[in-house]
């Protein structure tokens, strides 16, 4: 009788603890999401299935340039978006497989995309509106009246082609302020109100409606409300669903779930109470037979926790992962997008091993305790008819190991010294600063994340920094004016021109200020001040690490520079470059000691005596126009004299845009590490910078890593 007791609970718990763990996970949509971020889907998105020449073949019927599309993707569908809308197509297979539904239709919501769009329009378009020609006019009902009419085309998305000039007096300018403030919502009413009347008492009448143009316009809606029609509203219909495909065998196997998950809930407390039923009389039948009740359950435990380690062996024999022929050479997926769901099933399957391992343990140790606690209490009343000499040299026998053992997991020896870090590696303390090399980024500051269009770069500055880049390439400008706008524009192709045109249009204001930017302002720009002060921050939280920066000055004066350098809060952290280009630089070290880490190069300009020095007195780079990855083999000098003590190696490819799938090349360690020793060779040194685009896509820092020496090290920072 007791053994078909243990039988009973045995054969309850274990389709119980089947049930469970599926209900954790396979009928959890939460499960398939986490399998996704763990497998780091969302991002490798872009870093390995874009830049997979097989995406180049699927575009290669657009008529816009294919680089040009992959590159700006992360800008309109970002990880985030991406992820919901994943996450929308778990959300309803699970409820089919819940029986919640009775069929399963794949489509997709767009109206993310829809609002990414708006907002990319938002950020380049609407902030450049406020401005075109003037006429004058007689009177302020008609002044009025007209600067009214090119707030409603602003909120339009269109342009004034003209705007009216008049001289306000106070008391008029106070009476138009209240129509503009009317809308715009009360929060940005009163961070805007001071500066749009002193506008307007100036007869700035084009800074007043840039001033709160940003906030009156919503996105092309007339280009999203044509996509919505032609959708019947924003939901893209895939033109799949399950009842389409019934006869094939996996999903009929779908359909018999689909058909028993209503019952799983009754069918889990029948369980439960067998379970517990059996457990009851395990312990009355161990009463009656005068044996430990406890100790009888707890064998039961035992048992089920054993037979669960079983059913859980085979059923990870007959249960494969599904996926896995999707690896390899014979994948019918590119190898970009079949690693990414291979990693994803392998996430998934060790997440349900994991939560079927966790109840078989929980189980195990369950009984383990009850049989031990019972066998304590047996020994403890033994024990209690012995000599008082016996019980203390018992437990001294017992508790001087037990001592042991935990002073030692709390104290293990003597405290360490403190190791010294220099860029993540204690061996690149005492290296000077040009004996070193790092990983750097071409126009670090045009990134997707922060929506620039043609980014060259995927993570922000300072999540770029985090990932181990230690010098960043930026470009600082003054913003763009109309006439270099459209004479950038006559630089593309015409299918390029076609694409970035609109995104233009209207760019005839100007804003104050020194900016990060690339070419055109009005396609991506960061304020300097700001991003440099993140950088700041950054290395406040990183007091380890040396950072440079090389500066693209174009029209910007080197005083504009270093007083953004000093209103940033920088200027306890510069170091100053040796007054002779070819003299002694310090030691990564004694850098980091002084607290002066922060390096700083300009372009064209130079402040002898200052920390801002001119990047090519110092330093030679190699050619940056590379088409082919022909051009990359090389190392031929380009600007600065020969003999520099610093070198940039340019190693990137662009012909209509920052190439993914270029990067992917171009960023692999071997031949970025084959490169180098070009360089040894051809110029006498080892590469001071590397700089690269799409950082994340291939295994540039592994190269760096190389090339300094030092294996082991994450390349990132706190954060």
């Amino acid at each position: 009788m007791h053994l078909a007791l243990v039988v009973l609970v045995v054969l309850c718990a274990v389709p119980l603890v089947v049930t469970l763990t599926a209900s954790r996970t396979v009928l959890n949509p939460s499960f398939y999401s986490q399998s996704l971020n763990r497998a780091d889907a969302y991002d490798r998105l872009y870093t390995e299935v874009l830049p997979d020449p097989a995406v180049n073949a699927l575009l290669a019927g657009l008529p816009i340039d294919s680089s040009l599309i992959t590159a700006n993707l992360r800008t309109v569908l970002p990880p985030a978006t991406v992820e919901a809308l994943t996450d929308e197509q778990f959300t309803r297979i699970v409820d089919y497989l819940r029986g919640s539904t009775n069929d399963v239709e794949l489509a997709v919501d767009l109206a993310p995309i829809f609002g990414n769009v708006s907002g990319l329009a938002n950020r380049y378009i609407a902030g450049e509106l406020g401005s075109g020609s003037t006429y004058p006019v007689t009177s302020v009902a008609d002044f009025t009246q007209d600067v009214l009419t090119a707030i409603n085309d602003i909120a339009a998305g269109r342009p004034p082609t003209s705007l009216p000039t008049i001289e306000l007096t106070a008391q008029d300018a106070d009476r138009v302020l209240p129509l503009l403030l009317d809308r715009v919502d009360r929060a940005t009413r009163t961070q805007v109100e001071p500066r749009l009347r002193a506008l307007l008492r100036e007869g700035d009448v084009a800074g007043a409606l840039a001033l709160i143009g940003p906030q009156l316009f919503q996105g092309d809606e007339r280009a999203t409300a044509r996509m919505r029609q032609s959708l019947h509203g924003s939901t893209l219909d895939l033109g799949v669903r399950l009842s389409d495909l019934r006869d094939q065998p996996a999903i009929t196997a779908v359909d018999h779930l689909h058909d028993l998950t209503p019952l799983l809930t009754w069918f889990c407390v029948l369980l439960a109470v067998l379970l517990a039923a059996a457990l009851v009389g395990i312990v009355a039948l161990a009463g009656r037979r005068g044996l430990s009740r406890v100790r009888a359950a707890a064998g039961a435990v035992v048992a089920a926790g054993l037979a669960l380690g079983v059913v859980g062996v085979l059923l990870r024999l007959v249960l494969p992962n599904p996926l896995r022929p999707l690896a390899g050479p014979h994948s019918p997926l590119p190898p970009g997008a079949s690693a990414v769901l291979v990693d994803f099933s392998r996430q998934a399957y060790r997440t349900v091993e994991a939560d079927y391992l966790r109840i078989v343990g929980w189980t195990l140790a369950l009984g383990v305790v009850m049989g031990g606690l019972s066998f304590l209490v047996s020994l403890s009343a033994r024990w209690g008819g012995s000599g008082r000499r016996r019980r203390l040299a018992t437990a001294f026998a017992l508790a001087v190991p037990v001592m042991i053992s935990v002073t030692w997991t709390a104290f293990p020896g003597s405290a360490a010294e403190a190791r010294r870090m220099c860029e993540s590696s204690p061996s690149l303390c005492d290296r000077r600063y040009d004996q070193v090399t790092y990983l750097a980024t071409h126009n670090a500051m045009a990134n997707s994340e922060d929506r620039f269009l043609g980014p060259s770069q995927d993570p922000t500055i300072v999540h770029q920094l985090d990932l181990g880049v230690r010098t960043l390439l930026v470009d600082v400008h003054h913003w763009t004016p109309a006439e270099q706008v459209a004479s950038y524009l006559a630089t593309l192709p015409p299918t390029t021109r076609a694409a970035l045109e609109p995104l233009t249009r209207g760019a005839v204001s100007q804003r104050p200020g020194v900016w990060l930017c690339h070419d055109v302002c009005q396609l991506g720009a960061l304020d300097y001040v700001a991003a440099l002060g993140q950088i700041r921050d950054w290395m406040n939280r990183n007091p380890t690490e040396v950072v440079t920066l090389i500066v693209q000055d174009n029209d910007v004066p080197a005083s504009e520079i270093a007083g953004g350098v000093a209103a940033a809060g920088l200027a306890g952290m510069v170091a100053t470059p040796p007054d002779d280009p070819h003299g002694r630089w310090p030691t990564l070290g004694s850098m980091i000691g002084s607290g002066r880490r922060l390096v700083i190069f300009t372009e064209q300009q130079d402040l002898p005596g200052t920390f801002l020095r001119g990047f090519y007195r110092y330093a030679s780079d190699t050619p940056f126009d590379a088409k082919q990855p022909a051009d990359l083999v090389g190392c031929p000098r380009n600007r600065g004299s020969a003999g520099s003590s610093l070198l940039l190696m340019n190693n990137w490819i662009t012909a209509t845009a920052p190439s993914r799938q270029a990067a992917l090349t171009s960023n692999n360690a071997g031949a970025l590490g084959n490169r180098a020793q070009r360089c040894r060779g051809e110029q006498g040194r080892t590469p001071t910078f590397i700089a690269v685009d799409f950082s994340t896509i291939g295994s540039a820092q592994a190269a760096v890593d190389r090339l300094n020496g030092v294996s082991g090290r994450s390349g990132s920072g706190s954060g």
